[in-house]
C-alpha cells in the first residue's frame, strides 16, 4: 500500500515530492494548519543555530588550567546575562571539568616520563666508572 503523495508546490512551481501526512492531502510543509508550528520551529532551530555559531566564534585554546579558568568565567557571565542557555552553560561546564581532568592526566603522565628519564641517566651515571 503506497502511501500518497502531498499534493502542495515548492517555491518554484515543481510539485512536492514529499509524502503527505496521515489523512491529509499535504506534508507537513505545506499544511495550513501546522504553518503556525513549522514557522515556530525554525525559529527555535535558527535561535539553537545562531547560539552554537557564537560558541564555536570563541575558540580559543583550552589547553591550561588558567586559560579554562578564564573561559569559565566568561560563560558564567555570559550564562547570568542570558546571552547563553542555562543548560549550554551546564554542558559546557560538564566538559570544562573533563578537559580540566585531560590536563592534569597529560601533566601526570609528563612528570612521570620525565622521572623515569632522570632514574635512567642516575643509573647510568653510578655505572660508569669514576
Amino acid at each position: 500500500m503506497s502511501q500518497p503523495g502531498c499534493q502542495g508546490t515548492t517555491k518554484h512551481g515543481a510539485s512536492c515530492r514529499s509524502f503527505a501526512l496521515p489523512n491529509r492531502v499535504y506534508c507537513v510543509m505545506h499544511d495550513p494548519e501546522l504553518a503556525d508550528k513549522v514557522s515556530a520551529a525554525r525559529v527555535r532551530g535558527g535561535t539553537a543555530a545562531a547560539k552554537l555559531r557564537l560558541l564555536q566564534g570563541r575558540r580559543l585554546r583550552l589547553d591550561t588550567p588558567a586559560a579554562l579558568v578564564r573561559f569559565t568565567g566568561g560563560l558564567l557571565q555570559d550564562a547570568l546575562a542570558g546571552t547563553v542557555d542555562i543548560d549550554t552553560a551546564r554542558t559546557i561546564g560538564y566538559l570544562v571539568s573533563v578537559q580540566l581532568k585531560a590536563i592534569e592526566q597529560a601533566r601526570q603522565s609528563d612528570v612521570e616520563q620525565m622521572l623515569t628519564e632522570v632514574r635512567t641517566l642516575v643509573a647510568e651515571a653510578k655505572r660508569r666508572p669514576a
